[in-house]
């Protein structure tokens, strides 16, 4: 009698550690909760030469930005232009590849989309493009 116990345990014990390790309720009472906020700041992707938006919880939304004007000067030339989308054009990414110190980009009339789908006017960016030359000895 003793060995059929002892026999049932070990193949119960058995069991149990078999099948312990399989994960039946794998997508069963989890919640996924994704912190989106209103959008906070316009940022320039020197990467892929465009404008994108930063919510207050910090996700990049790439399709924020809709429309902005551009103003630089390079090798003592000014460039302006307006583009329609986040990106800038093909003739300024080019004349941006061939600056030889850094310049001072300005955004100006910057619009965007909020993931409502109201228009904001974002305040003007100015950021820097290109690379500093270290003067020291």
């Amino acid at each position: 009698m003793k060995k059929i116990v002892l026999l049932a345990y070990f193949f119960l014990f058995f069991y149990g550690l078999l099948f312990s390790q399989e994960n039946n309720y794998e997508n069963r009472g989890i919640i996924k909760v994704e912190k989106r906020g209103n959008l906070a700041k316009i940022l320039f992707d020197n990467v892929n030469y465009r404008l994108v938006g930063i919510d207050y919880f910090g996700n990049v939304i790439d399709t924020a930005v809709f429309e902005f004007q551009l103003r630089v000067t390079i090798n003592g030339i000014f460039y302006s232009e307006k583009n329609l989308g986040s990106t800038i054009s093909y003739k300024m990414r080019q004349l941006l590849g061939r600056c030889d110190s850094s310049t001072t980009i300005l955004f100006d009339k910057i619009k965007a989309k909020d993931q409502n789908g109201t228009v904001l006017n974002m305040p003007p960016l100015r950021t820097n493009f290109g690379y500093y030359e270290d003067k020291s000895d």
